[in-house]
């Protein structure tokens, strides 16, 4: 018998997460760095392209698994005995990050720029205190380096800011490029610079920052204090990523557009080959079954069939032995038919991976309070989907409430609305909204904008007679997705109930990504 990592879970035994835990942090304080690792699955497209020398940008929204790829650089096999720098403590990395927005206040012309260059001096400190055993003249460069002993690296940056702020001689930012440029052409600045880089020479060097998951897109140092970041990255993979140090940002796809279309003064210079974290459907299936395998592995649950070797590249063999044999094929669905049971818990998502765990381990739950664990029946999927998409659904508007805290009375203007309407209809249901806009901010092109990118109304792309809809969303492209008054829409399944949509008759069934043709085959069972 194999050796249990976790207790087994008994039938009736209440609350258990058999897809593990819905956040990488709750995982990696619950397993460790080590236990973490052996769980991570690493076969996805994103952490090939991350590791990439030209890649210094990864834009994901929340739950896509930033934070998960982020500590992926410590880990992964691909490159040898790298040095792994992570800043990735929220409450410090905040107070980093407001320090620089206080005084990036300023038009962006202005404010981008210097926030680009405190960033470049936060980033050598960093490099600095992670190589300082490697070099006489390193130790010496950098002075919050000498006394930050215990300090974690976002607190290390708290220090670095402090200190710089004193050597500034006054607030204006004119002043204060004067002396960043005297602290960075400093001889033993520069020495330290070239002793890092002759041991990034011999050991890869990571710098991987990961940020806020919210933002408020109103205050303007905030968004120039992260746009210096990303100008900030892109300079350095620019110089140094051939040789050796590679900063690697992960920005919210929550405010990438507001980014690429208001703050950024050069986009095309500043933002390339940007990896974005857009999951597709084989991928979060192989990904949720290798969870669910390894847990009933460790708790000898597995049914016969899941004990033989399964490809995990081979989305047809990962549904017939490791997804089929617990969930069964098929489910009815709301129009009465016969659907397959990945997608139809899929589609009560906005395509990532924590959003589907927490799904998964709602379902789970309910088959183990019917004593059918680890077999899930109909009954346990419909239950936990309806349990566990309140849950995602107020996660989502939470995401945006700080640029609208009253998003989820705004979303209200849309309750009763048809299951698919015009865009034209969004017009009309805007006024209702109004007066939970905070001052200045209502329109109705600004309430169609945020109900698209909160991914609540999508376009339809393809409808047929039998109540099958196709749809694309704004988190499944690169792109903001304008609807016009022409276009179709419909409301994500996610938000149907919360907003009490008049069903059609039949019933829509809402297919709310894309499905590519070499997709759609195994999507439709196993067969």
């Amino acid at each position: 018998m194999l050796r249990c990592e976790t207790p087994p879970v008994a039938p009736g035994e209440p609350r258990a997460d058999p897809f593990g835990q819905a956040d990488c942090e709750a995982e990696l304080k619950e397993l460790a760095e080590e236990g973490y690792r052996k769980l991570y699955f690493g076969n996805t497209p994103f952490n090939a392209a991350a590791l990439e020398h030209k890649t210094y940008l990864i834009v994901g929204r929340r739950g896509a698994g930033k934070t998960a790829l982020c500590h992926y650089f410590s880990f992964q096999r691909e490159i040898q005995d790298p040095i792994v720098i992570d800043v990735d403590e929220p409450t410090e990395y905040r107070k980093v990050l407001n320090k620089i927005a206080r005084r990036a206040d300023h038009s962006s012309e202005l404010a981008i720029p210097h926030a680009r260059d405190v960033w470049t001096y936060l980033i050598w400190c960093l490099l600095f205190e992670n190589t300082k055993s490697e070099s006489e003249a390193i130790a010496n460069a950098c002075v919050p380096c000498r006394s930050s002993t215990g300090r974690t690296h976002s607190g290390l940056l708290h220090a670095a800011i402090d200190w710089l702020v004193d050597q500034f001689s006054s607030d204006e930012l004119a002043s204060s490029e004067t002396e960043l440029s005297k602290l960075k052409d400093e001889a033993g600045f520069v020495a330290a610079k070239e002793a890092v880089i002759g041991v990034s020479r011999m050991r890869p060097i990571f710098v991987a920052v990961d940020t806020l998951e919210k933002y408020d897109f109103g205050d303007i140092g905030l968004m120039n204090a992260i746009a210096g970041l990303i100008e900030a990255a892109a300079g350095f993979n620019n110089e140094f990523a051939a040789r050796g140090i590679h900063v690697k940002v992960f920005v919210s796809g929550e405010i990438f557009p507001h980014l690429m279309e208001v703050v950024l003064q050069n986009p095309l210079k500043s933002v390339k080959r940007a990896v974005h974290m857009l999951w597709r459907a084989k991928d979060l299936l192989r990904l949720i079954a290798w969870r669910y395998h390894r847990f009933l592995k460790r708790n000898d649950l597995l049914l016969p069939i899941s004990t033989s070797p399964i490809d995990w590249d081979d989305p047809r063999e990962v549904l017939h032995k490791a997804w089929e044999p617990y969930f069964g094929k098929t489910i009815v669905a709301g129009n009465g038919e016969g659907e397959y049971t990945f997608p139809h818990i899929l589609r009560h998502t906005q395509m990532r991976p924590r959003q589907l765990i927490v799904l998964c381990n709602e379902i789970a739950n309910e088959a183990i309070e019917a004593g059918t664990f680890p077999r899930i029946g109909a009954d346990a999927i419909a239950r936990g989907v309806e349990r566990g998409e309140q849950a995602l659904a107020t996660e989502i508007l939470n995401s945006y409430s700080l640029v609208h805290s009253g998003v989820a009375k705004i979303i209200r203007a849309l309750q009763h609305i048809p299951s698919t309407f015009a865009g034209s209809e969004l017009d009309k249901r805007a006024p209702e909204s109004a007066r939970h806009w905070t001052a200045g901010g209502y329109s109705a092109d600004a309430f169609s904008r945020l109900v698209v990118e909160l991914g609540i109304v999508g376009r339809i792309v393809q409808q047929s007679e039998a109540g099958h809809v196709a749809a694309e969303f704004e988190y499944g492209k690169q792109s903001p997705l304008y609807v016009s008054h022409r276009d179709r829409c419909v409301i994500h399944p996610m938000f149907a109930r919360m907003l009490q949509v008049a069903s059609e008759n039949p019933p829509l069934n809402v297919m709310p990504f894309l499905v590519s043709d070499g997709d759609r085959s195994w999507l439709n069972g196993a067969s």
